[in-house]
């Protein structure tokens, strides 16, 4: 019969069968949206990056309107309850393996956002921890310091990444660095993440400064600048600090304001929701669970690691007046007329010190300004150039093929906050 009505409309009858199955697939999924589901969130709200996972969870559900959410709490006993079990799949920040149990005997879809545990047989969307890491060794590097530390977990995987990836940066650029690790506590710890940790202070007291010290998150990096008050170290011309999440109370807790690196948070649940999404398209997961890495969005530079850690004093300066009119039309004879010294001889200082040219220095601030603002805004291409220091969008876009091998439009798709 197939093979009848397929010649009738000029269908070849081999591909009947296919056409048979797409036309399925549709049906599915219209029932699919057409149907109530229900989805539970095992994630807090106590943090920033919670809530902005939650956020980014909730655009996605803007196209989903039959949705409902139910909340859970992220611990095993609440995911053995009669209200799991009317649920369609679950997104969940899984930090213990009793959660990671409890959620796989439930039998659910269920969708990862959280890098504490690896080996879980769930996909997963997370930050590209190790990108974190660099990006944060990075912003101390330029400030001219020599020595560094990090502070973080002997196991949580985002922490061990942020290690490596902040290690591999700092060595590479002939840094020296220094590791303090907490043990890992993955169960409720009434004592908190802010609380005084002699073993932490001890080690601190042994650096050699000025240094520069990555935190493996806001929570860590506030414990450490409380820890550097009592010893009476100043931060940040003795100790700059930087912690990870930008979550605006801690930061804004920390003495002087944390600098921080800003994760995707909201992507995160976005395309987490998208991917619970095909899931429950699919029916029962078949396939193999995957892990979506998802880079960080930028950094935001607070007092506490505002610093030039640059002996020479001409090069300081002109460090400092490149970062304060960048994003003007300036000139490398601009920058040595502020400073007051012949351009060959401030050329060949800096290059010594920082290991590249003034005008790279220029190219290199206007550039993470254009990917900071190609990330977090709406602006048009052309408004970022001009913002970025750039004059025109022909321009930045030259100079972002030269660096990423990326068109801004591209970057901004790869990167920004919510798809």
């Amino acid at each position: 019969m197939g093979s009848i009505v397929g010649s009738a409309v000029g269908i070849q009858p081999s591909r009947i069968p296919e056409i048979y199955s797409r036309v399925a697939t549709a049906r599915k999924l219209l029932e699919m949206v057409n149907r109530t589901q229900n989805v539970g969130l095992a994630i807090g709200h106590d943090l920033a990056f919670y809530r902005e996972i939650l956020r980014g969870i909730k655009a996605f559900s803007e196209g989903r309107p039959r949705w409902i959410f139910t909340p859970i709490e992220p611990e095993p006993r609440a995911i053995r309850t009669r209200r799991v079990e009317e649920l369609d799949g679950i997104i969940a920040h899984i930090f213990t393996e009793g959660l990671g149990r409890a959620l796989e005997r439930s039998g659910k879809p269920v969708v990862n956002v959280s890098g504490v545990l690896p080996g879980l047989p769930f996909p997963r969307v997370i930050v590209d921890h190790q990108a974190v890491g660099r990006r944060a060794a990075e912003h101390l590097l330029d400030r001219g310091l020599l020595r560094f530390g990090f502070v973080g977990y002997d196991t949580h995987e985002f922490s061990v990444e942020r290690e490596r990836g902040f290690r591999a940066e700092i060595e590479s650029r002939g840094g020296r660095l220094s590791i303090h690790r907490a043990p890992a506590r993955t169960e409720r710890d009434l004592g908190g993440h802010w609380r005084v940790d002699p073993r932490l202070e001890r080690w601190l007291s042994k650096l050699e400064t000025p240094v520069g010290i990555l935190a493996s998150h806001d929570l860590q990096g506030v414990q450490l600048s409380e820890a550097c008050r009592r010893l009476g170290l100043g931060v940040p011309h003795q100790v700059a600090i930087v912690g990870v999440d930008d979550d605006d109370l801690l930061c804004a807790m920390a003495r002087p304001a944390l600098s921080s690196v800003i994760l995707p948070a909201q992507r995160i649940g976005y395309e987490a929701a998208q991917l619970l999404d095909e899931l429950l398209c699919e029916g029962a997961p078949g396939r193999p669970p995957r892990t979506v890495l998802l880079p960080p969005l930028g950094l935001a530079v607070r007092p506490s690691s505002d610093l030039v850690a640059i002996e020479d004093e001409d090069v300081a300066a002109a460090v400092r007046f490149i970062r304060d009119h960048a994003f003007e039309p300036i000139q490398v004879g601009d920058v040595a007329g502020a400073v007051s010294v012949s351009r060959r001889s401030l050329e060949r200082r800096f290059r010594a010190r920082l290991g590249r040219g003034l005008w790279e220095e220029i190219r290199r601030v206007r550039m993470v300004r254009a990917r900071e603002l190609l990330a977090s805004s709406d602006l048009a291409i052309a408004q970022i150039a001009a913002r970025a220091g750039f004059g025109e969008s022909k321009q930045l876009a030259t100079v972002f093929r030269q660096e990423t091998g990326m068109s801004p439009t591209e970057y901004r798709q790869k990167h920004r906050a919510v798809p």
